[in-house]
């Protein structure tokens, strides 16, 4: 008897490992554009305090949402492209701009104010600084509002000027996905 409790832990284990693995995923079928991005009050690391994304510049703008210190390699992947976009859609009407969006859970005064620090410390360039904007906020509501299923992964969300998702994808920079987007911008 004293046997059979950890081998039913273990077959137990190995028939619902699949289960929880599907769970993080949504199904292919469902459109995750549409939604709303979430509006939030932060200020960016150049200390200037907006409405993201609705007093972002950008009649479309792409947000980079990273939610782990290691997701900088992957964003820092896309700013090529990102740049490249802002040169060649730059027109009244067509204006493009991207944000990189750290989300961190919520903190008090003290430890934004370390956090802030540390990384303006690390982005020296005026025009990083303000496109960078960390928020602190609760991040389930966040994630579940986008359809985001874990934190594994950096999200990037094409948004309109109302801030409405028109084009998603995840991970670090591929030519297929800034195919897509371009693509998608050219409509």
């Amino acid at each position: 008897m004293i046997m059979i409790r950890p081998i039913l832990c273990l077959i137990l284990s190995i028939l619902t490992a699949p289960l929880s693995i599907a769970a993080d995923r949504a199904p292919a079928s469902i459109d995750k554009t549409g939604m709303q991005f979430p509006v939030h009050t932060f200020s960016n690391l150049a200390k200037q305090k907006k409405k993201i994304p609705d007093e972002l510049s950008g009649d479309h703008k792409l947000m980079i949402v990273a939610f782990q210190r290691n997701h900088q390699q992957l964003v820092d992947t896309w700013f090529a492209a990102g740049d490249s976009l802002e040169l060649a859609y730059n027109k009244p009407g067509k204006l493009f701009r991207y944000y990189e969006i750290p989300t961190i859970y919520k903190m008090g005064f003290l430890g934004r104010s370390f956090l802030n620090m540390g990384m303006r410390s690390g982005v020296k360039a005026q025009a990083a600084r303000e496109r960078t904007f960390t928020i602190y906020i609760d991040k389930a509501p966040f994630k579940k509002r986008l359809q985001i299923p874990n934190e594994t992964d950096i999200h990037l969300f094409l948004l309109n000027n109302t801030g409405k998702v028109l084009w998603r994808c995840q991970g670090k920079h591929s030519p297929k996905n800034e195919k897509s987007l371009r693509q998608f911008l050219k409509k």
